[in-house]
């Protein structure tokens, strides 16, 4: 049995290593990534979805991945959700990330443990690692995004004032500001050149960004375009009033942050105090895997604690 599990984990400790090499065979370079251009389809039936993106410069390197991709219906889903983290990735890429990562985490667990369980735990936790750093990227993008829009706002509005065109004021926001509201501003540009018009490219800006504040601007944006009016004015108005959303964000953030201290705090500790006491003593929560007991107190206890998570997140969630 020994034998058997040392060999498992070598093969899982070689296809992770393969498959980080592919990673790093597969990330391009930065002077590549410049080079990159993320294009949107146009207004024709037959192109694919606004949403879908196509990375020019390099060949895709799973193809079959991609293939495989296509056929579901996540693609797009996929595409998104690495747009909003900002991340230079193919959907390919993220599944091969995630692949390697559930590897390696059973490597480590089958391997320290010898437990067959803990195995397909670390399997579990590695393949969620790439994602948790997905969704935190999301939150911190999200989060710079819409503390700099009152200042894209500002300068739209002045650009405006001084005689320039529409376009060409968002043209400004995407070469004077900063990351990451440069880069969505840039790709709303790109779209109106390959043939976008105004109203389908702020509507692709929505949905790559799901920004509450943004979907304001935009909406005014394209009611002023539609019907005409100041709108320089009103983008001083909405500007003002997203400062102040910015800042009442930050003194809520504030006053919550023990909430979700303790929210991280009760999700981590029953993992980390398990495995430690696994590792202290091997075997001494076997029967909480192998008995159908202790599979059942198992059960209520993850879902107790999820209970005890949503409502936690639950009393610091405010909506503003």
């Amino acid at each position: 049995m020994g034998i058997l599990v040392t060999v498992l984990v070598m093969v899982l400790l070689a296809a992770t290593v393969a498959a980080i090499v592919y990673v790093v065979l597969s990330t391009r370079t930065r002077e590549q990534q410049r080079l990159a251009t993320l294009t949107t389809s146009g207004t024709g039936h037959d192109s694919t979805p606004a949403a879908q993106v196509q990375w020019q410069g390099t060949a895709d390197r799973a193809p079959l991945i991609t293939g495989l991709l296509r056929r579901t219906a996540i693609m797009e889903a996929l595409q998104l959700d690495i747009l909003r983290a900002g991340w230079l990735l193919r959907p390919s890429e993220l599944v091969a990330i995630t692949l390697g990562g559930s590897l390696l985490g059973a490597a480590v667990g089958l391997g320290t443990t010898q437990r067959w369980g803990m195995g397909a735990l670390g399997a579990l936790i590695g393949a969620a690692i790439p994602w948790v750093m997905l969704r935190v990227r999301q939150s911190t993008r999200a989060k710079a995004l819409s503390a700099q829009i009152p200042g894209a706002m500002d300068m739209l509005a002045s650009a405006l004032r001084a005689g320039f065109a529409f376009l060409r004021g968002l043209q400004l926001i995407a070469s004077q500001m900063h990351p990451p509201i440069s880069e969505e501003f840039e790709r709303v540009v790109e779209e109106i050149q390959f043939g976008a018009s105004v109203t389908e490219a702020l509507d692709n800006l929505i949905r790559r960004t799901q920004d509450y504040d943004l979907e304001l601007v935009v909406a005014a944006v394209q009611t002023q375009l539609e019907i005409g009016g100041n709108l320089a004015e009103i983008l001083d108005n909405i500007g003002d009033m997203i400062r102040e959303r910015v800042k009442l964000a930050g003194e809520i953030a504030t006053a919550t942050a023990e909430g979700r201290f303790s929210a991280g705090i009760l999700l981590a500790l029953p993992f980390g105090v398990s495995f430690m006491m696994n590792t202290i003593n091997p075997g001494y929560m076997d029967p909480l895997f192998t008995t159908r007991l202790g599979l059942i107190l198992l059960a209520i206890g993850i879902g107790l604690m999820l209970v005890g998570f949503a409502v936690i997140k639950k009393l610091i969630t405010i909506d503003i």
